[in-house]
C-alpha cells in the first residue's frame, strides 16, 4: 500500500503552497486520506505512478480513518456503563483497578477496559476486532443462546452479506477441512473451548463459542466426487445473536472463527488472523 511518505517523494519537497496546503507532506497525506487530487500539485512527478495503487491506498486509509472514528464513538458510549453490572449479561468476569471485563474471544484471553483492549496481552491488530468487541459490550446483553440455530440468510437484511460469509468464512474452511484430518479439527475445537457434535447429519460438526454469548455451529460435508458434490461448510448462528452483535460484526465473527481454526489446524496460532483485509 502506498504511504504518504512514499508519495511525498514525488513532490519537489519545497513546501511552496501551490497545492493549497502548507507542506508537501500534508499534500501527500490529503491525497490518500481525504481524496485530494494529485494534480493540485503542479510539480508532482507522475511518471511510473500506478494510479490503481493510489486509489486503493486512498480507499484503505479512508476506511481506516472511518474505523478509528467509529471505535472512538463506541468507546465513548461505554464511558458511563457500569462494567460490574454488565459482566453477567455478557458471560464475562469483572476486574477492579481499573474497571474492566475479561472473557474468552475465540479461545484467547481478552480484557476490555474503558481505554483499551488486549487479546492475549497484546492490542488487536485489526480494527474490526475492536469494533466487534465494543459492539458486544455495547449490546448490554440479551437473551441467552438456547440451541436454536439458523443460517445467515434467515436474519433480516443479509442478502449482501451472504456472499461475504461464503467467500471469507465457509469456503476457506471447507478447503482446509478437506485437506486436514478429523483429529486436527477436533483438537482445534477443543483448544478453542468448543464441543464436537456427533449426531448432526454432517461428516464433522462442532459448536464453538466465539464469545461467551455468541456460539457458532460449524457443519462440514466432505467431497462426494462420484456425485460431483464439492466439500462444503455451513456456519450457523443462535437465533438470538442479534441481541449481541450487528450484522457486520456477525459476518466478521464467522470470518475470525475460520481464521482461528485454520491457525490451529496449521499449528501456527497467533492473535492476528487472516481473512478479508481491512
Amino acid at each position: 500500500m502506498l504511504s504518504p511518505l512514499q508519495l511525498v517523494r514525488r513532490t519537489p519537497l519545497s513546501n511552496c503552497g501551490a497545492c493549497g496546503l502548507p507542506t508537501c507532506l500534508a499534500f501527500a497525506a490529503a491525497v490518500l486520506k481525504v481524496g485530494k487530487s494529485l494534480t493540485d500539485c503542479p510539480f508532482i512527478n507522475l511518471q511510473g505512478l500506478d494510479m490503481t495503487e493510489v486509489r486503493q491506498s486512498a480507499d484503505n486509509l479512508q476506511a481506516e480513518q472511518k474505523d478509528l472514528q467509529f471505535i472512538a464513538f463506541l468507546k465513548s458510549e461505554l464511558e458511563a456503563v457500569d462494567f460490574k453490572r454488565l459482566a453477567p449479561a455478557l458471560g464475562a468476569a469483572y476486574l477492579d483497578e481499573p474497571p474492566a471485563l475479561t472473557f474468552a474471544y475465540l479461545g484467547r484471553k481478552t480484557i476490555i477496559s474503558k481505554n483499551e483492549i488486549t487479546i492475549n496481552g497484546q492490542p488487536p491488530r485489526d480494527h474490526r476486532d475492536q469494533i466487534l468487541l465494543y459492539n458486544y459490550l455495547r449490546s448490554g446483553g440479551g437473551r441467552a443462546p438456547d440451541g436454536e440455530w439458523l443460517g445467515l440468510e434467515s436474519l433480516p437484511n443479509t442478502i449482501s452479506k451472504i456472499k461475504t460469509l461464503s467467500t471469507y468464512g465457509e469456503e476457506p474452511l471447507a478447503r482446509c477441512l478437506s485437506a486436514a484430518g478429523a483429529s486436527d479439527f477436533q483438537r482445534a475445537v477443543r483448544d478453542m473451548g468448543g464441543q464436537m457434535v456427533p449426531e448432526s447429519g454432517a461428516d464433522l460438526a462442532a459448536r464453538i463459542p466465539v464469545l461467551p454469548m455468541v456460539p457458532e455451529y460449524i457443519l462440514f460435508w466432505a467431497e462426494e466426487a462420484d456425485d460431483n458434490f464439492p466439500a462444503r461448510v455451513k456456519i450457523l448462528f443462535d437465533h438470538h445473536i442479534l441481541d449481541f452483535l450487528d450484522l457486520e460484526s456477525i459476518v466478521f465473527s464467522a470470518e475470525r472463527l475460520t481464521d482461528r481454526l485454520l491457525e490451529y489446524i496449521e499449528d501456527t496460532p497467533d492473535n492476528s488472523g487472516g481473512g478479508r483485509q481491512p
